[in-house]
């Protein structure tokens, strides 16, 4: 028994009681050890329980602790049913957004990650991943992270990395600063001009224009509606991809609407998962 696995089993239980004395935890394992002859791996359960960790996720922790681990330097060593992954990767891009699923908001994050990260430029392969545990603070664009306990997904022959709620990100080398968390709350168009990935906006509708527009891959044509909408900070121009019903002079509130940049010019992007609704307040200035 080394001194680094007690250490990692450590790190673990400070994870998940964050309040608790690093030292106070090491006793507890160096006493299972000692009196029981129990290794930090057969005691991890006992000792998260003693720091009042809940149930819950004592066996999420436990899981992933006690699961084989597979530990590549190269997306092209996975395979697409791996699990329990560790590999270090340099974040690109992390966009937070508010998803429903099954009825209920979460929390997610997408973007984009590289591997061997300390390799010759240019010789990085670089892969998708969304995050489902919430990691922003440890996934600032730029760092290099050392992903722990996670997981590959496949869908139509591509393949991703999946982030679980349990899954631990060490933060290698620090990048720019920490992602925001996406919020449903409405922030102002001159903010939401300044931002990359999902925002919330509220304005007034000034211009609408349906267009129709050829698919890039010839199969046909495409209706789109473009426009503008403003507030007292600003004004910014939207495209819509889906149904978008709204008249010049309404008030209405975008929510998850995906900022797009087309020579440095923001616009707002409307999708299917995008909420658009009409919006009352008597305080907005009329037109």
């Amino acid at each position: 028994m080394t001194a680094d696995e007690i250490d990692d089993y450590v790190k673990r239980v400070m994870e998940q009681a964050k309040d608790a004395d690093p030292e106070k935890v090491r006793e507890e394992f160096e006493k299972y050890l000692k009196i029981f002859l129990l290794p930090p791996k057969d005691s991890f359960r006992s000792v998260l329980r003693r720091f009042e960790v809940s149930e819950e996720k004592v066996q999420s922790a436990a899981r992933t602790a006690y699961r084989e681990t597979k530990k590549v330097d190269r997306f092209a060593e996975l395979g697409n049913e791996d699990s329990n992954v560790t590999i270090d990767v340099k974040v690109v891009t992390y966009v937070s957004r508010i998803q429903t699923v099954r009825g209920e908001e979460k929390q997610i994050a997408f973007g984009w990650i590289e591997d061997a990260p300390y390799g010759e430029s240019g010789q990085s392969e670089r892969w998708d991943f969304k995050d489902w545990g919430e990691h922003a603070e440890n996934m600032a664009p730029g760092s290099v992270v050392r992903m722990e306990g996670v997981s590959v997904n496949e869908w139509k022959g591509k393949k991703s990395i999946n982030i679980n709620r349990s899954s631990r990100i060490v933060v290698l080398e620090e990048g720019g600063p920490a992602v925001s968390l996406a919020t449903s709350d409405p922030i102002t168009i001159e903010e939401a001009g300044k931002r990359d990935g999902f925002v919330t906006v509220v304005g007034r509708l000034m211009a609408v224009n349906a267009q129709t527009i050829s698919k890039k891959d010839g199969s046909g044509d495409l209706d789109i509606i473009k426009g503008k909408v403003a507030d007292s900070s600003g004004a910014i121009g939207f495209v819509s991809w889906s149904e978008f019903d709204h008249e010049v002079g309404t008030l209405i509130r975008i929510e998850g609407a995906s900022i797009r940049r087309f020579r440095d010019t923001p616009e707002l992007n409307i999708g299917d998962r995008t909420k658009v609704e009409v919006f009352h307040d008597s305080n907005f200035a009329d037109t």
